[in-house]
C-alpha cells in the first residue's frame, strides 16, 4: 500500500494533485472570546503571525500570500490559567513548520507535521508539569500549500471545511467518543449531533503525558480551485451554527463570510470561543 493510500480519505474528485503549480492565496480570519467567556482560549498560526495572549480579538483581512503556506486553528483545554497558553504554545511551535517549508524544498511535509504534533505535545506537557496542573491542551487543525497543493490534518474536535459549488462539506474527522461510538454502530449519526460525548475528545495536543507517541489525523491532500473557499474553526463556530446556516453565510464574499460566520456564532449564542480562518485561491 503506497503512501497515499494510507491516509484517511476525502470524496475522490478533490484529490486530483497532478499538473499542479505554485499558487498565491488570500487569507481572512476572524476570532472572538464569545459572550460567555472572559479570555479566548483559541489560537492560530498563519505562517509565523499567531494571537498574543493580550489581543482577545483579532481580525485579518484578504492577506495575499505566497506559497509555502501554513495556517492552523488551535481550540485550547483547560480555562483561561491552562487553555489559553496551550494553545499558545502550539501556536509557536507552529511557526517551525513554516521555516521549515521555506528552508527545505524537499521536505516530507507528513513527517513535519508529525514532529509538530510531538514538539507541541510536550511543550504542553512540560506546561502543565511546571503548574502542577492536570487540566490542558489544545486541538488542533492544519493546512499546508505546497506546490499548489493543500495538505489536511487534524486531532480533537476542530474541523476543516471545504465550501464548492455551493456546498459546504466537512473533510475532517471529530476525534471525540461520540463519533467513536458511531463508527463502532452504538449509536446512529442523529445522536451523536446531540450526544452528551460529542465533546469528549479521544485525542488532542497534551494527552500524551507519557510520550508514547501521538500522531496526527492525515488526510488526503487536494487542490484549491478558484471559487472553493476553505474553513478551519474551533467548535465555538459550528455548536452555534448548523451547516445550512454555515452554507449560506459562506456564500458570501470571503472577507464578508468569514466575519459573518463569527457574528452569527455570537447572535445565536456564544457560548464559546470562535475562530473562523477562510482561504481562497487569489486571483493574481
Amino acid at each position: 500500500m503506497n503512501e497515499r493510500q494510507t491516509r484517511i480519505g476525502v470524496t475522490q474528485e478533490l484529490i486530483d494533485v497532478s499538473d499542479t503549480q505554485p499558487m498565491r492565496y488570500d487569507v481572512h480570519l476572524s476570532t472572538h472570546p464569545g459572550k460567555v467567556r472572559s479570555g479566548n482560549e483559541d489560537n492560530f498560526a498563519i505562517n509565523t503571525v499567531y494571537r498574543r495572549l493580550e489581543d482577545p480579538e483579532k481580525k485579518l483581512q484578504g492577506k495575499r500570500l505566497r506559497e509555502p503556506l501554513f495556517c492552523a486553528v488551535f481550540d485550547g483545554m483547560g480555562g483561561e490559567a491552562n487553555g489559553e497558553v496551550a494553545s499558545k504554545l502550539c501556536a509557536e511551535v507552529a511557526a517551525l513548520v513554516y521555516y521549515e517549508l521555506v528552508k527545505n524544498r524537499e521536505v516530507n511535509i507528513d513527517e513535519l507535521v508529525s514532529r509538530f504534533v510531538e514538539k507541541s505535545n510536550h511543550a504542553i506537557v512540560d506546561m502543565l508539569e511546571s503548574t502542577h496542573s492536570k487540566r490542558g491542551g489544545s486541538t488542533f487543525v492544519m493546512t499546508v500549500f505546497y506546490n499548489g497543493v493543500v495538505y489536511p490534518y487534524s486531532l480533537g474536535d476542530s474541523r476543516i471545511y471545504l465550501y464548492r459549488d455551493k456546498h459546504l462539506r466537512q473533510l475532517s474527522n471529530d476525534q471525540t467518543l461520540a463519533m467513536k461510538k458511531l463508527r463502532a454502530n452504538i449509536i446512529t449519526e442523529e445522536e451523536a449531533l446531540t450526544s452528551p460525548d460529542r465533546h469528549k475528545l479521544t485525542s488532542f495536543l497534551g494527552v500524551d503525558v507519557d510520550a508514547e507517541g501521538l500522531a496526527p489525523q492525515i488526510y488526503q491532500p487536494f487542490v484549491l480551485q478558484p471559487g472553493d473557499k476553505l474553513l478551519l474553526c474551533s467548535d465555538g463556530l459550528y455548536d452555534m451554527c448548523s451547516d445550512r446556516q454555515m452554507s449560506k453565510l459562506m456564500a458570501k464574499e470571503p472577507n464578508e463570510a468569514c466575519l459573518a460566520l463569527v457574528d452569527a456564532a455570537l447572535q445565536n449564542g456564544g457560548e464559546d470561543n470562535i475562530t473562523c480562518l477562510l482561504v481562497t485561491c487569489s486571483e493574481s
